[in-house]
């Protein structure tokens, strides 16, 4: 199964990004149609598994246990509630970017790299950067931002656990399933 371990939201949060969606395709009409993220499946991915066997699932599950389970709770700012991605003029994406000041996101995804190396699976070679899609575009196209789209986005996100997602492709887009959650350390 295709699989991937990310930051799952809560409800107040997928609201926030919904209605900033909403005030995309308001604000930029070109933009409507294109393939917006579904509520159910907004997150902030930490690390794509790509295909995995089922029955790695439990072994995962339980290494990436043993090795977050002292790594610390922490908290991820907004930093650019609406970027576009690669660039304003041939965007292929949307974003919602948080910033990592003291790197603890990315330290987590290092952290995580160490388990998910006795499974096989070898760390990404692009540089890490904690955001969550809003949106995909079918072909690059400009996004001009205007002026005077607000953003309702809370100032930080509780990172609290890491969750396992399986990702099932269908005819209406990818659904997600929750496989594992693993809990971080709330002391």
């Amino acid at each position: 199964m295709r699989a991937f371990i990310g930051i799952d939201l809560d409800e107040a949060a997928r609201h926030e990004l919904l209605a900033l969606g909403e005030s995309v395709r308001a604000a930029v009409p070109s933009w409507r149609d294109e393939k917006w993220v579904a509520a159910q499946n907004l997150h902030l991915t930490l690390r794509f598994l790509g295909e995995i066997e089922s029955a790695s699932i439990d072994p995962l599950s339980q290494a990436l246990t043993a090795q977050l389970s002292e790594y610390p709770a922490f908290e991820l700012s907004c930093l650019d509630p609406l970027e576009a991605v690669p660039g304003p003029q041939r965007a292929r994406m949307l974003w919602t970017r948080y910033d990592d000041p003291e790197e603890r996101c990315s330290r987590l995804v290092r952290t995580m790299d160490e388990s998910l190396l006795a499974f096989g699976i070898l760390p990404e070679a692009r540089p890490f950067v904690p955001h969550v899609t809003l949106v995909r575009a079918r072909r690059t196209r400009p996004f001009p931002n205007p002026e005077g789209l607000s953003s309702t986005l809370r100032e930080t996100v509780s990172v609290r656990e890491v969750t396992l997602f399986s990702s099932v492709l269908g005819r209406s887009g990818p659904n997600y399933d929750r496989v594992a959650r693993i809990a971080l350390d709330m002391r």
